[in-house]
């Protein structure tokens, strides 16, 4: 117990570095489960900054100016050639459009499209100045038509306004966001930050345990090495559990009705599951030969943490959902926990599973664990004994 005492005391040495990298998690874990709070049910129309020349100044032309006006911003001023160009390349105008000295005499008789007797210059790597263009030929011709059937250029302009206008008759299907999607979505990022933490926290704590003057005086004293080890993994599984009961809490933030449902509950079993593993992990690899407690131990520290917490997230279905990883990437994956906690959590949530249907990736999980923790006892028996020697 002395050992475990005392591992608490030096995780206040390290404390900043668990408040820092518990703060980022949480941060995110309360924008994933913020996600889809807002409601914006109205389509808005891009609007973009033009350049245009009326050369013409007939009725249509301005007509023509006007609506482009009322759909984008305009650009004014007198600008050369290559002013213009200097804007379009920068971006500061999208199109830059001259409009023909007789465009509106040619107009009503024009058998193609109106819009080919304008000059339009724009960037034909961007689809915004086809996207213009075709806002104009939509214009054009509806005023064409309206004109011939006998309406007056107003009233055809009216029309036409009224027909083209998306704002007024298109409304974006508001997405029916279940609590569940969102629970879902932050209980399965939780593993990144359960291991971030207990990597980033807690494994300094326990180098710090592996230095060679404490390992020495351990060696001397009645405590035996594989006994320190075991005391570590129950003071880290311990502070590892705290952690992870407020991840918990913040990732229910996202739907206050599922507390203490059974999918709750078996959610939370998953999490305190893969902590154990995860906890089972550390302690393997602070007892392999690594180096890592040495000289620039931190650098180190923040390398395996981000290797492992990325590989894991990405292989196991934390940041990308399982049904959208290949097979091969699967078929990796199950080598890890995340993929087993992942596979439980879809069951628990889409699947109304029970505790029998995801009792094996529970058990797939903790075998990972054992697993690591059975290597790093051996390799701690070893180096003790051989360091004794």
């Amino acid at each position: 117990m002395h050992i475990y005492k005392t591992f608490f005391k030096v995780v206040r040495h390290y404390k900043i570095g668990i408040i820092m990298y518990a703060a980022i998690v949480m941060i995110m874990l309360v924008a994933l489960t913020g996600t889809g709070a807002g409601s914006n049910d109205t389509v808005v129309q891009r609007r973009y900054t033009l350049y245009i020349v009326d050369n013409d100044k007939s009725e249509i032309s301005k007509a023509l100016v006007n609506y482009l006006d009322s759909k984008h911003t305009l650009k004014e001023g007198p600008y050369n050639d290559d002013q213009i160009k200097d804007m379009l390349y920068y971006q500061h105008i999208s199109e830059y459009i001259v409009i023909p000295e007789g465009f509106g005499d040619s107009f009503m008789d024009y058998d193609k499209d109106p819009a080919t007797l304008l000059r339009a210059e724009y960037d034909d790597a961007l689809p915004r100045g086809i996207f213009i263009n075709m806002q104009i030929n939509e214009y054009l011709n509806g005023m064409k038509d309206y004109m011939k059937s006998g309406l007056s250029l107003s009233e055809a302009d009216e029309k036409v306004k009224e027909a083209t206008d998306v704002e007024s008759f298109v409304t974006l299907k508001e997405k029916e966001a279940q609590p569940v999607d969102r629970v879902y979505t932050a209980f399965q990022f939780i593993p990144f930050g359960i291991l971030s933490i207990i990597f980033s926290g807690v494994m300094p704590v326990i180098l710090s345990f592996n230095e060679k003057e404490k390992k020495n005086r351990t060696s001397v004293s009645k405590i035996r090495m594989t006994t320190r080890n075991v005391m570590l993994v129950l003071a880290a599984s311990t502070l590892s559990v705290l952690v992870t009961a407020v991840l918990i809490g913040l990732a229910t933030m996202g739907g206050k009705e599922y507390v203490f449902s059974k999918a709750w509950w078996l959610s939370a079993v998953n999490a305190f599951v893969y902590t154990l593993s995860i906890t089972l992990l550390l302690s393997m690899i602070t007892s392999l030969p690594l180096g890592i407690g040495k000289k620039g131990g931190a650098n180190t520290t923040a390398f395996v943490t981000n290797i492992i917490g990325l590989s894991f997230a990405f292989l196991g279905g934390t940041f990308v959902d399982l049904t959208i990883l290949g097979d091969k990437v699967n078929a990796i994956g199950r080598f890890i926990p995340n993929y087993w906690y992942s596979v439980a959590a879809r069951k628990i949530w889409y699947e109304s599973a029970a505790i029998n249907d995801v009792l094996y990736c529970f058990g797939l999980e903790l075998l990972f664990g054992i697993v690591c923790l059975s290597v790093g006892l051996v390799f701690t028996k070893f180096f003790g004994e051989k360091s004794e020697a």
